[in-house]
């Protein structure tokens, strides 16, 4: 019996999947992404707000009398707010966010959820998961189809590399497919390398009975082997990522940012990861919990951000957040909100169109539940993903979700053909220090002979100061920014060159 019949064919899969960290596929006869149509060099980080996150309190219409008429005790007031439009503001709680918008490094898809949501956490999430319409059930994940069709004999002949990693959730369900797993569900790497290198049963080379009970001991064995094989490429990685001065914040998401980090700027070639950051089942107290839970957010992705970008490797990463549905516009008796329909989506990166895709939400027109509208189906988001990013061509996008839905051109694909190529000649260095009291140096690279000017913004885009250095000859410069006429808080500092641009955030302390 061939191994591939005895897993369409036995429950072991199954039973298996859920204690055995779902490595149910590879052969030592591996082959690379660049045997599927997916771009080997891009990688995105999904990171799903669990609970349903309020949009509203997120991303705030803060001119819109209504907001305040239906939120008399949980609004967030304009004056606490951070303005992005002349009519748009982010929470209190996302400085960083405003910072990374403003740079152009952020883009906000207004307005995204399904016709007729489904107002269960369970059931919602696994449409997600299946990228499924509403009344249909599939029990399988949207990239478990798309894998499936980018590699059809596995799990037989499967990548070198895990094809999808996820943190803090073992439910897999958005990576499976017909016959099996391409998710792999960890905790850390060298926990994870050492439970199974612990478990590990070397030399089990004897030849095994052609029966079912041989299959089964084939397929248990090659699993085994698997499973230590994964795990020892794991824990490499995360062992060769450079040392950095990047701090991550002691959360959860912080934890599953760091860990992703490592194995990134490690040479793990995964393309696929899946972050969870829990509570946001906002029914009650919702100002001091969502505040807290959003602060976590911004902060963790922004010190992922600024390390992937200081060591160039931002370019490739695309961060997209998701929640199962968003809440209502009107607050309950508990000084929290209930479950609703749409939510934006974030959507984070150095190759995409910053800004704003959508309409603010209309709080005098809601659907026949009192819900918000949906402007933007899902699917639409996963669709540019897997086209504008991944480089997957449009019938095999039909395929995975048995029709066609329109993009949202939130991907800027001019830079993610063509920065590539830049990003290796121009590079800024972490500040250091970072804060400062008064003085900063700024590090840079440039790799052929360019025009360079820093400049020095503040937060809400005002040019500050502005340095020109003429041409400066290939190689490392350094540059000391003084900044003793300013007084205390964040700035941005931009090095400039005839082609290209870098931001980082800076803190002046006194």
């Amino acid at each position: 019996m061939k191994r591939r019949d005895f897993i369409k064919s036995s429950i072991l899969l199954s039973s298996l999947g859920s204690c055995i960290p779902s490595l149910l596929f590879g052969s030592k006869n591996r082959f690379s992404f660049r045997n599927s149509n997916i771009d080997s060099d891009k990688i995105v980080v999904l990171i799903k707000l669990n609970g349903g996150n309020d949009g509203l309190n997120t991303v705030i219409p803060f001119q819109n009398t209504s907001y305040y008429d239906q939120r008399p005790s949980i609004s967030i007031p304009s004056s606490e707010s951070l303005p992005i439009t002349d009519s748009i503001a982010l929470h209190p709680s996302l400085e960083n966010f405003q910072s990374l918008f403003l740079q152009q490094k952020m883009a906000i898809i207004q307005g995204v959820g399904y016709v007729n949501g489904n107002l269960s956490h369970f059931r919602s999430s696994d449409i997600w998961d299946t990228g499924s319409d509403e009344n249909v059930e599939l029990s399988t994940g949207w990239l478990g189809r798309l894998l499936e069709l980018e590699y059809p004999d596995f799990p037989d002949n499967a990548p070198e590399h895990p094809l999808a990693i996820q943190f803090n959730s073992a439910n897999l369900l958005e990576f499976k497919t017909s016959i099996s797993n391409t998710g792999l569900y960890m905790y850390d790497p060298d926990t994870m390398y050492s439970i199974i290198s612990g478990n590990y049963l070397e030399n089990l080379n004897s030849d095994v009975p052609d029966t079912h009970g041989g299959a089964e001991l084939a397929f248990v064995r090659e699993l085994d082997y698997m499973s230590f094989n994964y795990s020892q490429i794991i824990s490499e990685a995360a062992q060769n990522a450079p040392n950095t001065v990047a701090t991550y914040p002691d959360t959860s998401i912080g934890t599953q940012l760091k860990i992703t980090s490592r194995l990134i700027s490690g040479g793990l070639a995964t393309p696929f990861y899946r972050l969870y950051q829990n509570g946001y089942d906002t029914h009650v107290d919702q100002l001091s919990n969502h505040s807290q839970l959003l602060y976590n957010l911004s902060s963790s992705l922004n010190v992922f951000i600024n390390e992937m970008e200081s060591i160039g490797l931002l370019d490739r990463i695309l961060i997209v957040t998701t929640s199962e549905f968003g809440r209502r516009s009107f607050e309950n008796a508990s000084g929290g909100t209930d479950h609703g329909t749409s939510a934006p989506v974030f959507v984070f990166g150095s190759n995409i169109n910053g800004g704003i895709f959508g309409n603010e939400p209309n709080l005098e027109q809601l659907d026949e539940n009192n819900n918000l509208q949906v402007e933007f189906d899902f699917r639409q988001v996963y669709t540019s993903i897997l086209n504008d990013w991944f480089g997957i061509n449009s019938q095999t996008i039909e395929q995975v979700f048995d029709r066609n839905f329109s993009k949202i051109s939130f991907i800027n694909s001019e830079l993610t053909s063509s920065k590539n190529n830049l990003i290796s000649d121009f590079k800024l260095y972490p500040v250091f220090p970072n804060p400062f009291n008064n003085k900063t140096t700024i590090r840079y690279k440039i790799s052929s002979s360019n025009n360079i000017s820093i400049i020095l913004f503040n937060l809400q885009g005002k040019e500050l100061k502005r340095y020109n250095r003429g041409l400066q000859k290939t190689g490392i410069h350094n540059f000391t920014l003084d900044c003793k006429n300013l007084s205390s808080g964040n700035y941005l500092v931009k090095i400039e060159s005839e082609k290209q641009s870098l931001v980082q955030k800076i803190s002046l302390v006194k």
